[in-house]
């Protein structure tokens, strides 16, 4: 006895929902292996710059360099009081936390160009951020020692130094370029050696602060705050 061919008969009496279930599985099986197309860049861009300019970056920033600023100066008056107080000290990083470089990226339309950024460097005039100018003023008055650790490269030592003063900075303890030579995918290597080698010299860091995650990672402080930066990313 021959058994009974159901898929064809269910084909035969239900024609529209056989195409239908067939319709779904299809649209299915596309949902799940469509490759799905990324954002708009020029949306994105405009996004970014509306976040800027509404004043929404403005406010996050304000609000974390509060914090970090009453962190710091409470750590300092406690710091003070004990018997035998501790070196302190306070790490910065430069591009888009001390000092903002959006004018320029707009012009360049946020294009990572090396060469431009170089040409933007060694003009050596770049603006305060200033919530963070503010907390490195404070920073000084409680004698914290200053030291600035940036990814920029040994050879801009000069035009860095130019610019830090230009903005306000105008003293500091320490100031880690990268080498150019230095070939990591990350930074972070270099950052954390540079935290590392300040604390060898007898400070603690008490906090330190910059917009990149990789500004921060690795150790070597005892607290960190990370500021917005929606323009770039540094691994």
């Amino acid at each position: 006895m021959q058994g009974l061919d159901l898929s064809g008969l269910f084909m035969t009496k239900f024609p529209s929902l056989t195409r239908t279930l067939f319709a779904i599985l299809v649209s299915t099986f596309i949902q799940f292996n469509a490759v799905a197309e990324p954002a708009n860049l020029d949306r994105l861009i405009h996004e970014v710059k509306t976040y800027h300019d509404n004043g929404d970056y403005h406010n996050e920033i304000n609000t974390i360099a509060a914090q970090a600023r009453e962190y710091i100066n409470k750590r300092a008056e406690l710091n003070a009081k004990t018997h035998h107080p501790q070196k302190l000290a306070l790490v910065l990083d430069i591009d888009e936390t001390s000092v903002t470089n959006y004018d320029k990226m707009v012009a360049r339309h946020f294009l990572p160009n090396k060469e431009q950024i170089h040409r933007e460097i060694m003009a050596a005039d770049s603006p305060a951020i200033k919530p963070i100018l503010a907390l490195y003023h404070d920073a000084l008055k409680h004698d914290i020692k200053v030291f600035f650790v940036t990814g920029r490269k040994e050879s801009e030592r000069n035009a860095t130094s130019k610019n830090l003063k230009r903005a306000g900075f105008t003293t500091w303890s320490g100031l880690y370029l990268r080498p150019d030579n230095y070939s990591r995918p990350s930074i972070i290597p270099f950052k954390s050696k540079a935290r590392e080698a300040i604390e060898r010299k007898g400070f603690t860091i008490i906090a330190s602060i910059g917009d990149q995650v990789s500004d921060l990672k690795g150790g070597f402080a005892e607290k960190t705050f990370k500021l917005p930066n929606p323009y770039y990313y540094l691994p």
